[in-house]
């Protein structure tokens, strides 16, 4: 996030902290009517018996250096009598408000203007634990502090995934002042000194400062039950993901296993899971089993670290992980690694037959493995020629579906690659007889029409479409481009349908791809599926030079910070002319104005050059 924009979403974020904490109200009884009295950040309200008689409209929150508004309306009785109810409220420290009926005061109340952190806003531990409690498990990522936390126009990421790609730089002096703000938090818990903690800790992102602040906790000394009191403090009333990660760390540094139920509970938020297991490891007696609980329970990121710290003890939990572990592919690269380890995929796929739910099972994690993404991919597993050489085995029994051929043809395609890549593979782990054997042991398969007709049949008569049947007409060289054009007339935000067609590098289809996104999109204002959609065009349009020009000008002008840079990738590439365009220098000068980002300002500055 650049340097305005940070300031933006600060500023958002501060403005509702005020919005809540100025909205009052008071109410009173008058010979039976109801005075009622409402102040808002840009409105007062002097209401009777549920009718607005005065009001007050502020044109900013600036208006609120004025210390007092005055209202006044008049109560008109059964009788036909009448009286002048005044109003006055205001104040800076402390919100007064001061109701008269004629000249009679029969209100004088004051609410003091606290503007602490957590309140006015849903906690997340309660959130999380009615969740748990309704569904045994989470069914939605979402957490209440999310537009706090990304921003109301921006796109939201997948539970834990922004702990794993922040790449942000650290604020000076962060952990030494939380844990000053920390220390005299636990000599005197006031309302004072857990604000300033929490002030601080929201300042930045934990994540940021984990290694340092467990090492700095660590050499705490403080009673015991003192921090395990603050720290539950914390968990009850943290209304930021941040302040939860925190009290969590500081937890750990206790014997918390009478909590552990609660932390298990936290844990199953994948938010949480690496920081729940973190303190679940201080709590004694059965840590791996609760440990083994989040493994089965967690369905994102946070299965990663469960898989990565259990210690798979039975052949059950061996078979769980082969079977179950990479259910959610969407994370399948990774946990595939872990899985295969852990559940000893090579011993298993050794028997001469197996279950259909171990062929699937293996073929999930094989897919993972050959995900040319994944950083702990088949290269690091030092089993791959013996596990892909039993896979394909037992392929012989439990190949039916185009499903089932999927994996094959990724084996297929991992086997082929090019040759510079198998000379440093044999170099290693690999020899030259086992690829060769693999390629003789893959291509009957390969060589069998029916998976291409399948593919082909699957593309023109089902009703939802299946990245699989997609893949497997590339591999065999089908022409699907109309078929695809079809499928995007409905479901025009498939960012799969987007990178298809622009893998058939060829020209007029890409051309038609980005006349159907200017015609289909606002680029003005792009929905975060459209933001998917573009990005799929634009990382590959180097190659296609004064192709998708408005695209190029809506992503420069773009929130996504990714999106920017492949543009302005693209237009590095491409010849000077387009990147003289006004329009595109303009917003050249925005981003380098604006970015935080270093590479972004710099391709900016290269390209005003």
């Amino acid at each position: 996030m650049g340097f305005r924009d940070g300031l933006k979403h600060d500023m958002q974020n501060l403005k509702k902290d005020i919005e809540k904490e100025v909205h009052k109200a008071w109410t009173v009884e008058y010979k039976g009517y109801c005075i009622e009295v409402v102040n808002q950040m840009k409105e007062e309200y002097l209401l009777i018996d549920g009718v607005t008689v005065a009001s007050n409209k502020r044109l900013s929150i600036f208006s609120h250096l004025l210390p007092y508004t005055s209202l006044s309306g008049i109560l008109t009785l059964e009788n036909g009598k009448t009286h002048k109810v005044s109003v006055k409220i205001g104040g800076y420290i402390s919100l007064n408000c001061i109701i008269k009926i004629d000249n009679e005061t029969i209100m004088n109340e004051s609410e003091k203007l606290e503007f602490l952190p957590w309140e006015h806003k849903d906690k997340i531990v309660p959130f999380i634990q009615k969740q748990v409690q309704e569904n045994t498990r989470i069914v939605d990522g979402h957490l209440p502090d999310d537009d706090y936390f990304f921003g109301t126009d921006k796109p939201r990421l997948d539970p834990g995934l922004f702990d794993l790609i922040i790449n942000e730089p650290k604020t000076p002096f962060f952990v030494s002042k939380l844990m000053k703000f920390f220390k005299e938090q636990l000599k005197n818990p006031t309302v004072k000194a857990r604000k300033a903690t929490y002030d601080q800790i929201i300042f930045d992102h934990i994540v940021i400062y984990r290694e340092e602040i467990i090492q700095e906790l660590g050499h705490l000394e403080f009673d015991e039950h003192v921090l395990q009191q603050e720290a539950l403090w914390l968990l009850e009333h943290a209304a930021h993901r941040d302040v939860v990660k925190f009290a969590i760390l500081v937890l750990g540094f206790t014997s918390c296993e009478e909590h552990q139920e609660l932390l298990y509970t936290i844990g199953l938020h994948d938010e949480f899971t690496p920081y729940a297991i973190f303190a679940i490891r201080s709590g004694g007696k059965g840590v791996n089993d609760q440990i083994w609980k989040l493994v089965q329970s967690v369905q994102g990121l946070g299965k990663m670290t469960a898989i990565e710290l259990v210690e798979a003890k039975t052949p059950e939990m061996k078979y769980w992980l082969l079977t179950k572990g990479c259910e959610n592919r969407r994370f399948t690269d990774f946990i595939a690694l872990r899985c295969a380890t852990k559940g000893e995929l090579d011993v298993a796929l050794y028997e001469n037959s197996i279950s259909k739910e171990l062929y699937t099972g293996a073929a999930m994690i094989i897919e993972g493995l050959l995900d040319e993404s994944n950083p702990d991919g088949i290269d690091h597993y030092p089993y791959a020629g013996a596990v892909l050489s039993r896979f394909l085995h037992h392929a012989q029994t439990h190949c039916e579906t185009f499903e089932d051929f999927y994996p094959i043809i990724k084996i297929s395609e991992f086997l082929n690659e090019d040759e510079e890549i198998w000379e440093d593979r044999l170099n290693e782990q690999w020899k030259q007889h086992e690829r060769t054997a693999l390629q003789e042991a893959v291509q009957p398969y390969i060589n069998n029409p029916k998976w291409s007709k399948l593919a082909m049949e699957a593309l023109q008569q089902s009703e939802e479409i299946d990245f699989r049947s997609i893949e497997i007409a590339r591999f065999y060289q089908l022409d699907i481009t109309a078929l695809l054009f079809e499928w995007l007339k409905k479901e025009p935000t498939n960012s799969m349908l987007f990178l298809a067609i622009m893998d058939t590098r060829e020209l007029q289809p890409i051309k038609d791809l980005c006349a159907f996104a200017q015609s289909q999109f606002s680029l003005s204002s792009l929905s975060i599926e459209e933001q998917n959609c573009l990005e799929c065009i634009i990382q590959d349009l180097h190659e296609f030079e004064g192709i998708g020009v408005p695209i190029i000008q809506a992503a420069l002008e773009s929130v996504n910070e990714n999106l920017r840079l492949h543009a302005l990738s693209v237009l590095t590439e491409w010849s000077p002319t387009f990147r003289h365009q006004p329009e595109i220098q303009r917003s050249l000068k925005m981003i380098t104005a604006t970015t935080k980002d270093k590479e972004e300002r710099k391709l900016a500055k290269q390209l005003l050059k």
